[in-house]
Protein backbone atom coordinates (compact mmCIF):
# COMPACT_ATOMS: atom_id res chain seq x y z
CA UNK A 1 0.00 0.00 0.00
CA UNK A 2 2.76 2.42 1.13
CA UNK A 3 4.11 1.67 -2.57
CA UNK A 4 1.10 2.73 -4.07
CA UNK A 5 0.88 5.93 -2.17
CA UNK A 6 4.03 6.99 -3.46
CA UNK A 7 3.45 6.32 -6.80
CA UNK A 8 0.34 8.02 -6.96
CA UNK A 9 2.31 11.10 -5.32
CA UNK A 10 4.87 10.70 -8.05
CA UNK A 11 2.05 10.66 -10.57
CA UNK A 12 0.43 13.46 -9.15
CA UNK A 13 3.47 15.85 -9.43
CA UNK A 14 4.86 14.70 -12.81
CA UNK A 15 1.40 15.12 -14.72
CA UNK A 16 1.05 18.64 -13.34
CA UNK A 17 0.60 20.85 -16.37
CA UNK A 18 2.48 23.57 -14.13
CA UNK A 19 5.90 20.43 -13.75
CA UNK A 20 8.32 21.63 -15.27
CA UNK A 21 7.95 25.15 -12.74
CA UNK A 22 7.88 22.93 -9.94
CA UNK A 23 11.03 20.73 -10.81
CA UNK A 24 12.93 23.95 -11.27
CA UNK A 25 11.51 25.44 -7.96
CA UNK A 26 12.11 21.96 -5.70
CA UNK A 27 15.89 21.63 -7.54
CA UNK A 28 16.61 25.65 -5.79
CA UNK A 29 15.30 24.66 -2.59
CA UNK A 30 16.75 21.03 -2.68
CA UNK A 31 20.37 23.32 -3.06
CA UNK A 32 19.26 25.09 -0.98
CA UNK A 33 18.08 22.77 1.50
CA UNK A 34 21.72 20.58 1.19
CA UNK A 35 23.35 23.71 1.33
CA UNK A 36 21.72 24.31 4.92
CA UNK A 37 22.43 20.67 5.85
CA UNK A 38 26.05 21.41 5.56
CA UNK A 39 26.82 24.32 7.18
CA UNK A 40 24.70 23.05 10.28
CA UNK A 41 27.40 20.14 9.84
CA UNK A 42 30.13 22.57 10.18
CA UNK A 43 28.76 24.49 13.29
CA UNK A 44 28.09 21.46 14.77
CA UNK A 45 31.63 20.53 14.27
CA UNK A 46 33.06 23.64 15.33
CA UNK A 47 30.40 24.26 18.17
CA UNK A 48 32.55 23.24 21.21
CA UNK A 49 34.86 26.32 19.92
CA UNK A 50 31.93 28.47 19.88
CA UNK A 51 31.28 27.40 23.46
CA UNK A 52 35.34 28.26 24.32
CA UNK A 53 34.83 31.75 22.83
CA UNK A 54 31.83 32.28 24.59
CA UNK A 55 33.43 31.13 27.57
CA UNK A 56 36.18 33.30 27.43
CA UNK A 57 34.43 36.22 27.13
CA UNK A 58 31.06 36.06 28.44
CA UNK A 59 30.60 33.17 30.79
CA UNK A 60 34.07 32.61 32.65
CA UNK A 61 33.73 29.69 34.80
CA UNK A 62 31.29 28.08 32.85
CA UNK A 63 31.79 24.47 31.59
CA UNK A 64 31.48 24.27 27.25
CA UNK A 65 28.23 22.18 28.21
CA UNK A 66 26.33 24.47 30.31
CA UNK A 67 26.94 27.19 28.05
CA UNK A 68 25.14 25.36 24.92
CA UNK A 69 22.43 24.17 26.89
CA UNK A 70 22.16 28.00 28.05
CA UNK A 71 20.61 28.06 24.67
CA UNK A 72 18.95 25.17 23.36
CA UNK A 73 15.68 26.38 24.84
CA UNK A 74 16.03 29.30 22.23
CA UNK A 75 16.83 27.49 19.73
CA UNK A 76 14.15 25.02 19.87
CA UNK A 77 11.38 27.73 20.26
CA UNK A 78 13.16 29.57 17.19
CA UNK A 79 12.83 26.08 15.57
CA UNK A 80 9.24 25.86 16.41
CA UNK A 81 8.74 28.85 15.07
CA UNK A 82 10.91 28.78 11.55
CA UNK A 83 9.02 25.27 11.40
CA UNK A 84 5.55 27.04 11.30
CA UNK A 85 6.21 28.74 8.70
CA UNK A 86 8.25 27.24 6.11
CA UNK A 87 7.48 23.82 7.18
CA UNK A 88 4.75 22.37 4.67
CA UNK A 89 3.71 18.73 6.23
CA UNK A 90 3.47 16.47 2.61
CA UNK A 91 -0.13 16.57 2.03
CA UNK A 92 -1.92 13.29 0.35
CA UNK A 93 -5.43 13.88 -0.89
CA UNK A 94 -7.08 11.70 1.63
CA UNK A 95 -10.57 12.21 0.30
CA UNK A 96 -9.94 10.03 -3.15
CA UNK A 97 -9.23 7.31 -0.98
CA UNK A 98 -11.97 7.46 1.73
CA UNK A 99 -14.43 5.34 -0.76
CA UNK A 100 -12.38 2.57 -1.14
CA UNK A 101 -11.90 -0.60 1.37
CA UNK A 102 -8.75 0.66 2.89
CA UNK A 103 -8.20 1.35 6.47
CA UNK A 104 -8.00 4.96 7.08
CA UNK A 105 -5.85 4.45 9.55
CA UNK A 106 -3.20 3.22 7.21
CA UNK A 107 -3.40 6.72 4.86
CA UNK A 108 -3.21 8.68 8.09
CA UNK A 109 -0.14 7.03 9.25
CA UNK A 110 1.28 7.48 5.99
CA UNK A 111 0.82 11.22 6.06
CA UNK A 112 2.32 11.37 9.65
CA UNK A 113 5.25 9.02 8.60
CA UNK A 114 6.10 11.07 5.79
CA UNK A 115 6.00 14.08 6.98
CA UNK A 116 9.08 12.91 9.29
CA UNK A 117 10.83 13.02 6.17
CA UNK A 118 12.43 16.61 6.13
CA UNK A 119 15.07 18.79 6.53
CA UNK A 120 13.76 20.48 9.40
CA UNK A 121 14.24 16.90 11.45
CA UNK A 122 17.71 16.84 10.42
CA UNK A 123 19.63 20.38 11.38
CA UNK A 124 19.30 19.78 15.02
CA UNK A 125 20.93 16.81 14.99
CA UNK A 126 23.91 17.74 12.77
CA UNK A 127 23.89 21.08 15.00
CA UNK A 128 24.21 18.94 18.59
CA UNK A 129 24.97 15.65 18.12
CA UNK A 130 28.91 16.29 16.84
CA UNK A 131 28.93 18.27 19.92
CA UNK A 132 28.07 15.55 21.96
CA UNK A 133 30.34 12.96 20.63
CA UNK A 134 33.42 15.66 20.39
CA UNK A 135 32.60 17.21 24.77
CA UNK A 136 29.52 15.39 26.26
CA UNK A 137 30.79 11.72 25.82
CA UNK A 138 34.52 11.93 26.47
CA UNK A 139 33.24 14.12 29.91
CA UNK A 140 30.82 12.54 31.11
CA UNK A 141 30.13 8.80 29.49
CA UNK A 142 28.37 6.87 27.22
CA UNK A 143 25.15 7.12 29.15
CA UNK A 144 25.34 10.91 29.20
CA UNK A 145 25.95 10.99 25.76
CA UNK A 146 22.64 8.31 24.64
CA UNK A 147 20.84 10.77 27.06
CA UNK A 148 21.70 13.84 25.10
CA UNK A 149 20.75 12.16 21.51
CA UNK A 150 17.73 10.81 22.50
CA UNK A 151 16.92 14.29 24.21
CA UNK A 152 17.75 16.26 21.04
CA UNK A 153 15.87 13.54 18.23
CA UNK A 154 13.40 13.93 20.76
CA UNK A 155 12.92 17.51 21.09
CA UNK A 156 12.88 17.70 17.35
CA UNK A 157 10.22 15.58 16.41
CA UNK A 158 8.54 17.41 19.50
CA UNK A 159 8.72 20.66 17.68
CA UNK A 160 7.39 18.60 14.05
CA UNK A 161 4.27 17.14 15.41
CA UNK A 162 3.39 20.18 17.61
CA UNK A 163 3.95 22.45 14.85
CA UNK A 164 1.39 20.34 12.33
CA UNK A 165 -0.90 20.34 15.25
CA UNK A 166 -1.14 23.37 16.06
CA UNK A 167 -1.47 24.64 12.26
CA UNK A 168 -4.23 21.80 12.08
CA UNK A 169 -6.11 23.56 14.92
CA UNK A 170 -5.33 27.27 13.73
CA UNK A 171 -7.56 26.59 10.57
CA UNK A 172 -10.55 25.96 13.00
CA UNK A 173 -9.46 28.61 15.56
CA UNK A 174 -7.72 31.58 14.49
CA UNK A 175 -7.48 32.81 17.97
CA UNK A 176 -4.56 30.36 18.93
CA UNK A 177 -2.29 32.99 16.70
CA UNK A 178 -2.75 35.67 18.74
CA UNK A 179 -2.10 33.43 21.50
CA UNK A 180 1.25 32.15 19.99
CA UNK A 181 2.24 35.64 19.44
CA UNK A 182 1.21 36.52 22.96
CA UNK A 183 3.73 34.15 24.59
CA UNK A 184 6.15 35.18 21.68
CA UNK A 185 5.91 38.77 23.02
CA UNK A 186 5.77 37.98 26.50
CA UNK A 187 8.91 35.60 26.79
CA UNK A 188 10.54 38.29 24.77
CA UNK A 189 9.98 41.22 27.85
CA UNK A 190 9.94 38.69 30.59
CA UNK A 191 13.78 37.95 29.42
CA UNK A 192 14.57 41.39 28.15
CA UNK A 193 14.08 43.12 31.57
CA UNK A 194 15.45 40.04 33.44
CA UNK A 195 12.53 38.84 34.97
CA UNK A 196 13.11 35.03 35.00
CA UNK A 197 15.81 33.51 33.11
CA UNK A 198 14.52 30.24 31.01
CA UNK A 199 18.46 29.87 30.32
CA UNK A 200 18.76 28.26 33.76
CA UNK A 201 15.86 26.72 33.36
CA UNK A 202 17.26 25.02 30.64
CA UNK A 203 20.60 24.21 31.97
CA UNK A 204 18.76 22.62 34.60
CA UNK A 205 17.06 20.61 32.28
CA UNK A 206 19.42 19.32 29.98
CA UNK A 207 21.59 18.33 33.70
CA UNK A 208 18.65 16.25 34.69
CA UNK A 209 18.74 14.67 30.82
CA UNK A 210 23.08 13.98 31.76
CA UNK A 211 22.80 12.95 34.76
CA UNK A 212 19.70 10.21 34.42
CA UNK A 213 19.30 9.39 30.76
CA UNK A 214 16.31 7.97 31.07
CA UNK A 215 14.50 10.97 31.76
CA UNK A 216 15.67 11.67 28.06
CA UNK A 217 12.84 9.58 26.93
CA UNK A 218 10.44 12.44 28.32
CA UNK A 219 10.62 14.56 24.63
CA UNK A 220 10.21 11.30 22.97
CA UNK A 221 7.10 10.19 24.90
CA UNK A 222 6.44 13.91 24.13
CA UNK A 223 6.92 13.57 20.50
CA UNK A 224 4.89 10.32 20.73
CA UNK A 225 1.90 11.54 22.38
CA UNK A 226 1.60 15.00 19.64
CA UNK A 227 2.16 12.21 16.83
CA UNK A 228 -0.81 10.58 18.30
CA UNK A 229 -2.97 13.55 18.79
CA UNK A 230 -2.33 14.39 15.17
CA UNK A 231 -3.43 10.81 14.47
CA UNK A 232 -6.94 10.72 16.33
CA UNK A 233 -7.31 14.57 15.11
CA UNK A 234 -7.19 13.87 11.54
CA UNK A 235 -8.99 10.64 11.76
CA UNK A 236 -11.92 12.12 13.20
CA UNK A 237 -12.02 15.23 10.72
CA UNK A 238 -11.44 13.20 7.38
CA UNK A 239 -14.90 11.54 6.52
CA UNK A 240 -16.66 12.91 3.60
CA UNK A 241 -19.13 14.67 4.70
CA UNK A 242 -17.47 16.48 7.55
CA UNK A 243 -15.02 17.78 5.17
CA UNK A 244 -17.69 19.07 3.01
CA UNK A 245 -19.84 20.62 5.83
CA UNK A 246 -16.89 21.98 7.01
CA UNK A 247 -15.89 23.24 3.85
CA UNK A 248 -19.64 25.07 3.08
CA UNK A 249 -19.34 26.30 7.19
CA UNK A 250 -15.64 27.81 6.32
CA UNK A 251 -17.51 29.59 2.97
CA UNK A 252 -19.73 31.12 5.40
CA UNK A 253 -17.36 32.86 8.08
CA UNK A 254 -17.06 36.06 7.63
CA UNK A 255 -17.96 38.58 9.96
CA UNK A 256 -20.28 41.13 8.49
CA UNK A 257 -18.55 44.23 9.37
CA UNK A 258 -21.32 45.89 9.54
CA UNK A 259 -20.01 49.66 10.34
CA UNK A 260 -17.88 49.43 7.08
CA UNK A 261 -21.51 49.97 5.18
CA UNK A 262 -21.88 54.01 6.28
CA UNK A 263 -18.81 54.56 4.30
CA UNK A 264 -20.90 53.20 0.77
CA UNK A 265 -19.64 51.10 -1.80
CA UNK A 266 -16.24 51.88 -0.59
CA UNK A 267 -16.77 50.11 2.60
CA UNK A 268 -18.69 47.64 1.30
CA UNK A 269 -15.44 46.28 -0.97
CA UNK A 270 -12.97 47.01 1.87
CA UNK A 271 -15.42 44.26 3.59
CA UNK A 272 -15.36 42.04 1.15
CA UNK A 273 -11.30 42.54 0.93
CA UNK A 274 -11.45 41.71 4.83
CA UNK A 275 -13.03 38.74 4.15
CA UNK A 276 -11.31 37.99 1.60
CA UNK A 277 -8.17 37.66 3.63
CA UNK A 278 -9.95 35.94 6.87
CA UNK A 279 -11.17 33.33 4.24
CA UNK A 280 -8.24 31.83 2.82
CA UNK A 281 -4.59 30.93 3.98
CA UNK A 282 -2.16 32.75 1.48
CA UNK A 283 -3.71 36.11 2.45
CA UNK A 284 -4.24 34.99 6.23
CA UNK A 285 -0.87 34.24 6.57
CA UNK A 286 0.75 37.64 4.63
CA UNK A 287 -1.97 39.54 7.53
CA UNK A 288 -0.64 37.01 10.16
CA UNK A 289 3.31 37.77 9.83
CA UNK A 290 2.43 42.29 8.95
CA UNK A 291 1.29 41.60 12.59
CA UNK A 292 4.35 39.70 13.24
CA UNK A 293 6.80 41.96 11.46
CA UNK A 294 5.30 45.17 14.28
CA UNK A 295 7.90 43.14 16.26
CA UNK A 296 10.09 44.46 14.09
CA UNK A 297 11.42 47.28 15.86
CA UNK A 298 12.61 45.06 18.82
CA UNK A 299 15.81 44.39 16.69
CA UNK A 300 16.52 47.59 16.33
CA UNK A 301 15.91 49.58 19.12
CA UNK A 302 17.44 47.16 21.96
CA UNK A 303 20.58 46.94 20.05
CA UNK A 304 23.31 49.50 21.21
CA UNK A 305 25.16 49.55 18.47
CA UNK A 306 22.18 51.01 16.55
CA UNK A 307 21.83 53.84 18.83
CA UNK A 308 24.76 55.89 16.98
CA UNK A 309 23.45 55.08 13.97
CA UNK A 310 19.87 56.37 14.15
CA UNK A 311 19.03 56.72 10.48
CA UNK A 312 18.79 53.00 10.31
CA UNK A 313 15.40 53.66 12.62
CA UNK A 314 13.70 55.42 9.33
CA UNK A 315 14.32 52.08 7.68
CA UNK A 316 12.45 50.35 11.01
CA UNK A 317 9.60 52.29 10.95
CA UNK A 318 8.89 51.94 7.09
CA UNK A 319 8.55 48.20 7.75
CA UNK A 320 7.10 48.38 11.65
CA UNK A 321 4.10 50.59 9.85
CA UNK A 322 3.69 49.56 6.51
CA UNK A 323 4.30 45.50 6.65
CA UNK A 324 0.70 45.07 5.63
CA UNK A 325 0.56 46.85 2.42
CA UNK A 326 4.01 45.58 1.78
CA UNK A 327 2.97 42.35 1.91
CA UNK A 328 -0.70 42.40 0.54
CA UNK A 329 0.08 45.06 -1.48
CA UNK A 330 2.15 43.69 -4.27
CA UNK A 331 -0.47 41.51 -4.90
CA UNK A 332 -2.43 43.66 -5.49
CA UNK A 333 -4.68 42.55 -8.55
CA UNK A 334 -3.24 38.37 -8.26
CA UNK A 335 -5.51 38.38 -5.13
CA UNK A 336 -8.59 38.55 -7.58
CA UNK A 337 -6.34 37.19 -10.17
CA UNK A 338 -9.54 33.48 -9.89
CA UNK A 339 -12.49 36.04 -10.35
CA UNK A 340 -10.95 39.03 -12.12
CA UNK A 341 -13.16 38.89 -14.99
CA UNK A 342 -16.35 39.27 -13.43
CA UNK A 343 -14.27 41.95 -11.76
CA UNK A 344 -14.11 43.86 -14.43
CA UNK A 345 -18.05 43.76 -15.28
CA UNK A 346 -19.13 44.45 -11.56
CA UNK A 347 -21.85 47.58 -10.92
CA UNK A 348 -18.38 49.27 -9.25
CA UNK A 349 -16.42 52.23 -10.95
CA UNK A 350 -12.57 51.00 -11.42
CA UNK A 351 -11.60 54.23 -9.50
CA UNK A 352 -13.84 52.73 -6.17
CA UNK A 353 -12.05 49.80 -6.60
CA UNK A 354 -8.79 50.95 -6.09
CA UNK A 355 -9.92 53.82 -3.64
CA UNK A 356 -11.40 50.79 -1.67
CA UNK A 357 -7.42 49.16 -1.79
CA UNK A 358 -5.44 52.52 -0.61
CA UNK A 359 -8.08 53.65 2.26
CA UNK A 360 -7.81 49.78 3.66
CA UNK A 361 -3.74 50.34 3.63
CA UNK A 362 -3.69 53.43 5.22
CA UNK A 363 -6.47 52.15 7.80
CA UNK A 364 -4.21 49.10 8.84
CA UNK A 365 -0.85 51.68 8.26
CA UNK A 366 -2.45 53.94 11.03
CA UNK A 367 -3.57 50.91 13.14
CA UNK A 368 0.28 49.56 13.24
CA UNK A 369 1.30 53.44 14.36
CA UNK A 370 -1.03 53.26 17.04
CA UNK A 371 0.04 49.85 18.00
CA UNK A 372 3.87 50.79 17.72
CA UNK A 373 3.35 53.63 20.38
CA UNK A 374 4.28 51.42 22.83
CA UNK A 375 8.04 51.58 21.55
CA UNK A 376 7.99 54.87 23.57
CA UNK A 377 10.01 52.86 26.32
CA UNK A 378 12.93 53.21 23.84
CA UNK A 379 12.11 57.26 23.68
CA UNK A 380 10.10 59.53 21.96
CA UNK A 381 12.35 59.83 18.96
CA UNK A 382 11.16 56.42 18.35
CA UNK A 383 7.81 57.27 18.29
CA UNK A 384 8.17 60.70 16.02
CA UNK A 385 10.35 58.51 13.56
CA UNK A 386 7.75 56.19 13.22
CA UNK A 387 5.36 58.48 13.10
CA UNK A 388 6.95 60.41 10.08
CA UNK A 389 7.71 56.48 8.77
CA UNK A 390 3.90 56.25 8.88
CA UNK A 391 3.08 59.66 7.30
CA UNK A 392 5.38 58.68 4.39
CA UNK A 393 3.51 55.50 3.65
CA UNK A 394 0.18 56.99 3.41
CA UNK A 395 1.07 59.51 1.13
CA UNK A 396 3.75 58.05 -1.13
CA UNK A 397 4.86 54.22 -0.79
CA UNK A 398 1.24 53.36 -0.75
CA UNK A 399 0.41 54.23 -4.31
CA UNK A 400 4.13 53.30 -5.23
CA UNK A 401 3.33 49.85 -4.45
CA UNK A 402 -0.32 50.18 -5.90
CA UNK A 403 1.14 50.74 -9.40
CA UNK A 404 4.47 48.83 -9.18
CA UNK A 405 1.87 45.43 -8.68
CA UNK A 406 0.22 46.25 -11.83
CA UNK A 407 3.23 45.57 -13.92
CA UNK A 408 2.11 41.94 -15.09
CA UNK A 409 0.86 40.18 -12.02
CA UNK A 410 0.60 36.71 -12.01
CA UNK A 411 -1.86 34.03 -10.50
CA UNK A 412 -2.36 32.92 -7.06
CA UNK A 413 -4.36 29.82 -5.88
CA UNK A 414 -5.60 31.69 -2.51
CA UNK A 415 -5.76 28.34 -0.67
CA UNK A 416 -2.48 27.42 -0.65
CA UNK A 417 0.13 28.01 1.84
CA UNK A 418 2.70 30.39 2.31
CA UNK A 419 5.43 28.38 3.18
CA UNK A 420 7.97 28.14 -0.08
CA UNK A 421 4.99 29.29 -2.58
CA UNK A 422 6.48 31.80 -4.95
CA UNK A 423 3.29 32.21 -7.18
CA UNK A 424 2.60 35.80 -7.53
CA UNK A 425 6.35 36.83 -7.79
CA UNK A 426 7.37 38.48 -10.49
CA UNK A 427 9.83 41.36 -11.45
CA UNK A 428 7.91 43.70 -9.55
CA UNK A 429 7.48 41.99 -6.55
CA UNK A 430 11.45 42.08 -6.84
CA UNK A 431 11.57 45.33 -7.14
CA UNK A 432 9.07 46.65 -4.75
CA UNK A 433 11.49 47.24 -2.13
CA UNK A 434 14.13 49.43 -3.73
CA UNK A 435 11.47 52.61 -3.67
CA UNK A 436 10.00 51.79 -0.32
CA UNK A 437 13.49 51.83 1.53
CA UNK A 438 15.37 54.32 -0.43
CA UNK A 439 12.97 57.32 -1.05
CA UNK A 440 12.04 58.49 2.74
CA UNK A 441 16.45 58.32 2.75
CA UNK A 442 15.81 61.23 0.10
CA UNK A 443 14.18 63.52 2.19
CA UNK A 444 16.07 62.59 5.38
CA UNK A 445 19.81 62.05 4.77
CA UNK A 446 20.50 65.44 3.83
CA UNK A 447 19.42 67.10 6.84
CA UNK A 448 20.97 64.77 9.02
CA UNK A 449 24.49 64.79 6.98
CA UNK A 450 24.37 68.52 7.82
CA UNK A 451 23.82 67.93 11.10
CA UNK A 452 19.70 68.86 11.50
CA UNK A 453 18.62 65.24 11.93
CA UNK A 454 15.30 65.91 13.48
CA UNK A 455 14.66 68.32 10.41
CA UNK A 456 15.29 65.13 8.08
CA UNK A 457 13.13 63.24 10.60
CA UNK A 458 10.30 66.10 9.80
CA UNK A 459 11.00 66.22 5.99
CA UNK A 460 10.22 62.50 5.73
CA UNK A 461 6.55 63.34 7.68
CA UNK A 462 5.68 66.63 5.31
CA UNK A 463 6.60 64.77 2.43
CA UNK A 464 3.83 62.00 3.26
CA UNK A 465 1.27 64.67 4.09
CA UNK A 466 2.68 66.59 0.59
CA UNK A 467 1.50 63.01 -1.11
CA UNK A 468 -1.54 62.47 0.71
CA UNK A 469 -2.94 66.44 0.03
CA UNK A 470 -2.70 64.81 -3.69
CA UNK A 471 -4.34 61.33 -3.01
CA UNK A 472 -7.02 61.81 -5.43
CA UNK A 473 -5.03 63.09 -8.23
CA UNK A 474 -2.99 59.90 -7.88
CA UNK A 475 -5.99 58.18 -7.54
CA UNK A 476 -6.91 59.01 -10.53
CA UNK A 477 -3.47 57.94 -12.22
CA UNK A 478 -3.86 55.08 -11.36
CA UNK A 479 -7.33 54.70 -11.99
CA UNK A 480 -5.99 55.62 -15.69
CA UNK A 481 -3.05 52.86 -15.34
CA UNK A 482 -5.46 50.54 -14.55
CA UNK A 483 -8.01 51.16 -17.26
CA UNK A 484 -5.40 50.50 -19.80
CA UNK A 485 -3.90 47.35 -18.66
CA UNK A 486 -6.62 45.68 -17.40
CA UNK A 487 -7.61 43.49 -20.89
CA UNK A 488 -4.06 42.66 -20.86
CA UNK A 489 -4.03 41.84 -17.34
CA UNK A 490 -7.00 39.46 -17.72
CA UNK A 491 -5.66 37.55 -20.80
CA UNK A 492 -2.25 37.36 -18.63
CA UNK A 493 -5.08 35.80 -15.93
CA UNK A 494 -6.64 33.52 -17.97
CA UNK A 495 -3.15 32.01 -19.54
CA UNK A 496 -1.60 31.18 -16.31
Amino acid sequence: MIKDFLSHGFLQVRRSPVWAKSLITNLMLGLFGLMMVIYMLLLGVFLHKVADGLEGEFFPGSGRIEIITRFLVYYFGFEFIIRFFLQNTPVLFIQPYLHLPLKKGKIIHFMLRKSMVSVFNLLSLLLLIPFGLIVVYPEMGIGAFFGWTAAVFGLSLFNHFLGIYFKKKLNDQPNLMLILISVMLGVTIVEYFNIFEFSAVSVWIFAQFLEVPALSLIPVVLAIGFYQLNFLYLKNNTYPDEISSRKASRSKFSGDFAFLRRFGKIGEMVALELKMILRHKRPRMTLVFSGILLLYGLFFYTQDDFTEMSFIFIFAGIFVTGAFFINHGQFLLSWQSGDFDFLLTRNVSFRQYLESKYWLFVAVSCIAFVLSIGYVYFGWKIVAINFAACLFNIGINIPIVMRLSMFNPKKIDLNRGAAFNYEGMGAAQWLIGIPVLLLPYVLYLPFTLAGYENYGIMAVGVGGIIGFAFHKYVLGLLTEAFIKRRHKIAAGFRAQ
